[in-house]
């Protein structure tokens, strides 16, 4: 598995409903794989802000 480097990321501005389906799809996999699963929604951080 690749490792990313998260600093060029922030925490993606969901809503409720997109968090709820997460954290559905999160439980389906974690149970079809019997393995702990955390999604994480991220977004680019717009490069100009780094600069």
């Amino acid at each position: 598995m690749e490792n990313k480097v998260f600093s060029d990321y922030k925490i993606a501005d969901i809503s409720t409903t997109e968090e709820t389906e997460i954290s559905n799809l999160e439980k389906s996999i974690s149970n079809k794989s019997n393995k702990n699963i955390v999604l994480i929604a991220y977004e680019a951080k717009d490069m100009k802000e780094s600069v």
